[in-house]
C-alpha cells in the first residue's frame, strides 16, 4: 500500500477553459460597484482556482474581494473570494488565483459537480 503527501485538494483543469465572469466587491477594503467582467477558469477546486483575463488588476499590490460567477454543469454558482496571486503575464492575458471561501455545504457540492465532470470526461484531474 502505498501512502501520500498529499495536503492540498485535487484540482481539476478545465479543457478547454469555462467562459464565467468576475465581479469585484472591493479593492483594499474600499467598496466597489462594478460590472461583473468576462474571464476563462482554466482550474478549479473547493479551496480556490486559476483564472485568465485581459485585465490588469495589479492585484500584487492591492487586496482584492470577488465574487466568481461560473456555470460548471447546469446550475449557475457564485462563490466569494479573493485574488491571491497574479502570475507573469501571457500577452493579452493575466492569470490571477483565486481563493474561495466556501462554508462545508458548498465545498461538498462543488466536489460532487466536479467528480461528476471528471466521470463524464469534461475535466482533467491532476
Amino acid at each position: 500500500m502505498t501512502t501520500t503527501k498529499r495536503t492540498e485538494p485535487f484540482r481539476y483543469t478545465l479543457q478547454p477553459p469555462i467562459e464565467a465572469s468576475l465581479e469585484i466587491l472591493s479593492i483594499n477594503g474600499q467598496a466597489l460597484s462594478c460590472k461583473p467582467a468576462q474571464i476563462d477558469l482554466i482550474d478549479i477546486n473547493k479551496s480556490g482556482c486559476q483564472i485568465r483575463t485581459e485585465l490588469d488588476l495589479h492585484a500584487a499590490s492591492h487586496a482584492i474581494r470577488i465574487l466568481l460567477h461560473v456555470r460548471l454543469t447546469e446550475e449557475l454558482h457564485t462563490y466569494p473570494g479573493e485574488i491571491r496571486w497574479q502570475g507573469e503575464p501571457d500577452p493579452p492575458y493575466h492569470h490571477y488565483g483565486l481563493h474561495l471561501e466556501l462554508n462545508d455545504e458548498k465545498k461538498e457540492n462543488l466536489n460532487i459537480e466536479l467528480r461528476g465532470m471528471a466521470a463524464a470526461r469534461k475535466i482533467i484531474v491532476k
